[in-house]
């Protein structure tokens, strides 16, 4: 009761205030942690990586930029276990696999990393279709492959279709225009589930409409499968479309 007033006043009951979202950390997908290497050119030894340390998180479209001869595709093949590092580690999925022998190096690109390249590294003699299924023909082995040939084939016409080539599946690279070739490349890097795509220079040797078609959809595809993809590119304008832009210089990554 107030003595002033007579009136009695009654505690409301009050609401939890709202709390602002906390950051959700980010897992690591891939990792290079003191990675050195070098060519040899004759008997000169070049030095391209010196000490390179870098973290890619889960669901991140990150560019690597850098002049010419920087080191960025050698990074990216580091982190695609196409090659191995002189010095330092490479993780993946929280296990390191540099060390790793051979044959379960390319059981685990073919399974779990998707790589597109400038080139496109299409079989001429394959349509678009047969194209987009070599990772599950190389990975599963003949009679695996025959068994699930259905669902195989299946769900590489769905991935040609969501790249807009469902009606190109039966030709060939050399009836594809480069845009198209590119696309079909996309398709296969994705037909096994990758949880990283690694795309080196993927719109370098396209004019820019069919370039603007290729990063709308990796953008695409970063944001609505969660895609997470490293792309290799020496132009800033292509760099701007990726969340985190990272440098590469003197074999070092800058800007992480």
């Amino acid at each position: 009761m107030n003595s002033q007033t007579g009136f009695r006043f009654t505690p409301k009951t009050l609401r939890p205030v709202p709390q602002p979202p906390q950051p959700v950390a980010r897992r690591p997908v891939a990792r290079a942690l003191g990675v050195h290497k070098s060519y040899w050119k004759g008997p000169h030894e070049i030095e391209v990586l010196r000490g390179v340390d870098l973290t890619i998180y889960e669901g991140e479209f990150l560019a690597i930029i850098g002049q010419s001869g920087s080191g960025k595709s050698t990074l990216l093949h580091l982190l695609g276990s196409l090659d191995v590092p002189d010095r330092g580690e490479i993780h993946f999925a929280g296990k390191r696999i540099d060390h790793l022998p051979a044959r379960q190096r390319d059981r685990l690109r073919n399974d779990s990393i998707g790589l597109i390249f400038q080139f496109y590294h299409l079989l001429p003699e394959l349509t678009a279709l047969e194209n987009v299924l070599m990772p599950a023909m190389i990975g599963a082995g003949f009679w695996e492959y025959r068994r699930r040939r259905k669902q195989w084939i299946a769900k590489a016409r769905r991935l040609l279709a969501e790249v807009g080539l469902e009606h190109r599946e039966h030709h060939r690279p050399g009836e594809l225009s480069g845009g198209e070739m590119q696309r079909a490349a996309i398709a296969r890097a994705l037909l096994t589930g990758p949880r990283l795509l690694l795309a080196d220079e993927p719109t370098g040797n396209l004019d820019e409409e069919n370039g603007a078609g290729i990063l709308e959809l990796l953008r695409t595809l970063n944001g609505t499968g969660e895609l997470t993809i490293v792309m290799v590119t020496h132009d800033p304008a292509i760099a701007r479309q990726a969340d985190r832009t990272v440098r590469l210089a003197q074999g070092r990554v800058q800007g992480c």
